[in-house]
């Protein structure tokens, strides 16, 4: 059994190298998480439980342990990906209509709550997941046979109150807007008490608000680098560190690429640039588009969240750019992203 949690634990550090990989937002998933925790609103926030490890050394080598068919299954199907990944550079993979992860990073996921046995439930939306000042915050609440609606914004660690605002409901689905503060803390929370036939109904749906930590202005001409086109980007930035900007790439009405690009960056006008590889671009569209914009100064330690930014482009239009301009030649992997392959795998045999 120990061996098969430590090669388990190995297993889940190469699914963790193809997630580092593919760059994935992990918003959904947290989201997730949260909700399925706050369903008692005054409740005290969890304290993650550390498991302590114990580990005896023994004279058995490595090559002699033995595990789960099941683990080498999983490892098979994560080098399957990465070697698919590898394909294309880490800072242009391919992107599909079913890539909502990607195509709506700030996404929030409503939450419900039923209401009665034949079905009815009550919702809370929220315009997005991730908020930066001066957004103000979009509510929206349905349900069937609503008596009366009151909705809470509170920090969710302190429990302070900052609004309440109470209606009498006449309808079936209202919005409600809280203004911009930039006092806000990081981690808000919306309760809804929700009068349904004279029965309360709670419903709690979390966020986060946050200063902006820089903001994209605007975007210069596309040219051909190399191997790939090339967009720069004119930031403004508030506060100094290391970057990542995100965006989606769009021809002829559809996503091909989710775009990356990294730096690090000091206060004041600052320029980076996304690239596209000639492999994923359609030689065929007369345009093109960039849209999704995720600002992001990633964490400096696992003490501290990442912090986001703002843009006040939504979409950028790519005109007339000439693709036989590009040097059509295989994406060659670096030898860092070999070695992680060659680690897959050996779990994988």
């Amino acid at each position: 059994m120990k061996n098969f949690k430590l090669w388990a634990a190995i297993a889940l550090l190469a699914v963790a190298t193809l997630w580092g990989f593919l760059g994935s937002d992990s918003q959904a998933i947290t989201q997730t998480v949260v909700m399925s925790e706050i369903e008692v609103i005054e409740a005290e926030p969890a304290v993650p439980t550390v498991q302590t490890v114990e580990i005896k050394h023994t004279n058995t080598k490595a090559k002699d342990i033995q595990f789960d068919d099941s683990i080498k299954v999983a490892a098979k199907q994560v080098v399957t990906q990465y070697q698919s990944a590898l394909r294309f550079p880490r800072y242009s993979q391919p992107l599909s209509k079913y890539d909502t992860d990607r195509l709506t990073p700030n996404m929030f996921y409503p939450v419900s709550m039923p209401t009665d046995e034949q079905g009815g439930k009550l919702t809370i939306k929220l315009a997005k997941y991730r908020f930066i000042y001066p957004e103000n915050i979009h509510v929206n609440i349905s349900g069937t046979e609503i008596d009366k609606v009151s909705v809470t914004l509170m920090d969710v660690d302190t429990k302070t109150v900052f609004k309440t605002q109470s209606l009498v409901a006449s309808q079936s689905s209202y919005d409600i807007k809280f203004k911009a503060n930039k006092d806000y803390p990081r981690n808000l929370q919306v309760v809804a008490q929700v009068s349904v036939q004279n029965k309360k109904v709670p419903v709690v749906a979390q966020l986060q608000y946050m200063q902006p930590s820089a903001k994209l202005l605007s975007l210069g001409n596309a040219f051909s680098e190399n191997d790939k086109m090339s967009v720069p980007l004119n930031l403004e930035v508030f506060k100094a560190g290391n970057y990542r900007i995100r965006a989606n790439l769009y021809a002829l009405g559809e996503p091909i690429a989710h775009l990356t690009t990294k730096g690090k960056l000091s206060e004041g006008l600052q320029t980076l640039s996304l690239s596209a590889h000639w492999s994923v671009l359609n030689p065929q569209a007369s345009s093109m588009s960039l849209s999704e914009f995720v600002i992001e100064q990633m964490s400096p330690s696992p003490a501290q969240p990442s912090q986001f930014g703002s843009s006040e482009i939504e979409h950028f239009e790519i005109k007339d750019f000439v693709f036989d301009s590009l040097q059509q030649v295989p994406y060659q992997p670096s030898k860092k992203e070999l070695n992680s392959l060659t680690f897959l795998q050996n779990l994988a045999n």
